[in-house]
């Protein structure tokens, strides 16, 4: 800021000092609840980590079902990881979506060496249906065991990852497990981005309450879904959501609605993913998902960039701004941010720096919000993976799965 700007500005802060103080103090606020909401909720919640593995003979079957759409760099691993659990009688089905990559040919050559592992090729995708959808549906449609293990197709799992989720789901009388795994995080860019993401995900969705049969929340993580067939069946399974974008958090909802025991925990090192490739990946990322969480509704979406603007500039503007108390507010605001962003990295990989890139995540973070929405109007629907969806046609399939 120029001398002259300055001047400018101390000439008429008299004026604005008023509004300026309720809109930094209205966001102070904000962040100190978040950070005391977070910290509160971690208590609560539990850790695969931590939970006891049961003995062999008291496990039931399990097949864990993953889908994988162009992912030839990281779907051996995945495959190998999921192979390789300490789990007896364990069955592994990974559906190759559509790929136009080599991810069928690893997978067929997996299955050669391992009896284990059933390969599904869709090589069309229905009328009416998801990509992804449809793929786990393909699965679990085939599998007979007594618990089923969505997943996606990049997620590495730790070899006991299973064994301590059934056991912690069992322990718990829950019939749906969703767990939040570590994300594995390359660069600045990527950290300010995730950071803000994780703080904004469990603040809007509290998935700590899913637990709670009185509340409306309910939980749903891609990464790690592990439902109990008789539940999964009585909420109609991914065909009751065969055309909602989010198709985890709509698993979620649905099997909470149908009476499902939920549960939230977080991986406690077993369960890891790379969300994307750089900040452009990231932001791509959310183009399917954003538009759709706000039900297609415009102006739902323009108040929501909106307000992560706000809410991730005003504690820096505080410092800025003239005066004392300001500076005062915009302090407590940043405690807030610190707290919240500690608190929400129960599983432990929490890096200060995010914290401090806090404007930057958020201002990522709208940008990401506002293109998901523009292109999605431009285009009258959403372009995800090769497959054209409308925008009606998406609404009627929200609606459809909410009823």
């Amino acid at each position: 800021m120029g001398l002259g700007s300055a001047c400018q500005l101390m000439g008429v802060w008299p004026l604005l000092a008023p509004a300026a103080h309720g809109v930094i103090s209205s966001i102070a606020a904000f962040w100190i609840y978040a950070g005391v909401t977070l910290a509160l909720a971690g208590r609560k919640i539990p850790s695969l980590a931590q939970s006891a593995p049961i003995e062999d003979a008291a496990l039931p079957t399990l097949t864990v079902i993953a889908a994988a759409r162009d992912e030839a760099a990281r779907v051996e691993g995945a495959a190998r990881s999921l192979l390789a659990q300490d789990y007896p009688g364990i069955q592994v089905a990974v559906v190759d979506d559509r790929s136009v990559d080599g991810t069928g040919t690893i997978l067929d050559h997996l299955a050669a060496q391992d009896p284990r592992l059933r390969v599904h090729h869709a090589r069309t995708l229905p009328e009416g249906w998801l990509g992804k959808s449809h793929a786990l549906a393909l699965a679990a449609a085939e599998a007979k065991t007594d618990w089923l293990l969505f997943t996606d197709g990049d997620v590495t799992f730790a070899p006991d990852a299973a064994r301590r989720a059934v056991s912690l789901a069992l322990a718990e009388g829950a019939d749906h497990l969703a767990v939040a795994p570590g994300l594995i995080v390359h660069g600045i860019g990527e950290a300010a981005f995730t950071g803000y993401f994780v703080v904004m995900f469990h603040l809007s969705q509290q998935p700590w309450r899913a637990r709670d049969p009185k509340s409306p929340a309910a939980v749903g993580i891609g990464a790690f879904n592990l439902v109990r067939r008789e539940a999964y069946e009585r909420a109609g399974g991914h065909e009751r959501i065969r055309f909602e974008m989010i198709d985890d958090l709509a698993l979620g909802k649905s099997l909470k609605r149908s009476g499902a025991r939920q549960l939230f925990a977080i991986d406690g090192g077993c369960v890891r993913a790379r969300w994307q490739e750089g900040v452009g990946g990231l932001i791509r990322g959310v183009e399917k998902n954003a538009f759709a969480i706000l039900r297609y509704n415009v102006a739902l979406g323009v108040l929501a960039v909106m307000s992560q603007l706000l809410v991730s500039a005003t504690p820096l503007a505080g410092l800025l701004l003239p005066g004392v108390a300001t500076k005062g507010m915009a302090i407590a605001a940043w405690m807030g941010v610190g707290l919240a962003y500690r608190a929400a990295f129960w599983n432990g990989r929490y890096r200060w720096l995010q914290a401090l890139l806090m404007p930057l995540g958020g201002l990522l973070f709208a940008y990401a919000i506002l293109r998901s929405i523009v292109l999605a109007v431009a285009r009258g629907g959403i372009y995800w993976r090769g497959t054209f969806y409308s925008l009606e046609a998406l609404k009627r399939g929200t609606a459809r799965s909410a009823q």
